[in-house]
């Protein structure tokens, strides 16, 4: 499972361990991870201690969070190798191409890599998967919510208030409630139904975050076409565009 991305961040983490796992069918009992700053809360005897938001993530998904040792390379050469194969045998698109673009390549990419008989395994690694799966836990009905989540109702300016800052919805909800998320300086804001309306990125108190595309389109200027009063009027305008 290979993937691009443009950041670090915790949620960006979450969201690509979450398609792994959607992609494997299943989740690992163990994930062992790099010591991401987005993941490590901190360190004690040299035992990294997961952020709490990370801790609510593998609980969700049922899995033991571990973490590779520090300056071991034996302890994660695994994937390092396969960091290194990919960026040597992936096909690369240009440099200034969209992120979706790349990763619809590594998705290419890995349905052939994946499907060839591995050199060292000598199977096909799809194919392995599919005898394996069963070992995997289940995966859970929906993806967790990553953040701070608080519920508010959308009033009659087609906004919410959160953190004394305010954020523009779809005019739609007005008078609907709506679950706002908070994390990593960003806010999404989902319907009933768990569908994303609206993302902003937050604004300090008594600030406010407006989306145009969240509002109705403007009615059209009133009619500015002259009218005639007199005969003289008419007479004149029957000219057409001369007059």
């Amino acid at each position: 499972f290979v993937r691009f991305a443009t950041n670090e961040t915790a949620a960006t983490t979450f969201g690509m361990l979450a398609e792994c796992f959607e992609v494997l069918g299943g989740v690992p009992r163990v994930v062992l991870a790099d010591r991401m700053g987005c993941l490590k809360g901190g360190v004690v005897a040299n035992v990294v201690i997961p952020t709490p938001d990370y801790v609510r993530f593998a609980t969700h998904y049922r899995f033991s969070p571990d973490f590779c040792h520090a300056h071991d390379p034996e302890s994660k050469g695994i994937v390092e190798h396969l960091v290194g194969y990919s960026k040597r045998d992936l096909p690369r698109p240009d440099e200034r191409a969209e992120l979706d673009v790349w990763n619809e390549g590594a998705k290419l990419w890995c349905a052939e890599v994946n499907a060839a008989v591995h050199s060292e395994i000598c199977a096909v690694p799809a194919e392995r998967l599919d005898i394996e799966r069963p070992l995997l836990t289940e995966l859970p009905t929906l993806r967790p919510r990553i953040g701070h989540v608080e519920l508010r109702k959308v009033d009659k300016l087609s906004t919410i208030r959160l953190a004394s800052a305010r954020y523009s919805v779809p005019h739609q909800l007005v008078g609907r409630q709506v679950e706002a998320v908070t994390y990593d300086s960003q806010v999404s804001v989902y319907d009933a139904d768990g569908v994303l309306v609206a993302r902003h990125g937050q604004v300090g108190p008594g600030e406010v975050s407006i989306l145009d595309e969240h509002y109705p389109t403007a009615r059209r200027p009133p009619s500015r076409a002259p009218r005639a009063r007199t005969d003289t009027e008419r007479a004149f305008l029957e000219l057409g565009e001369a007059a």
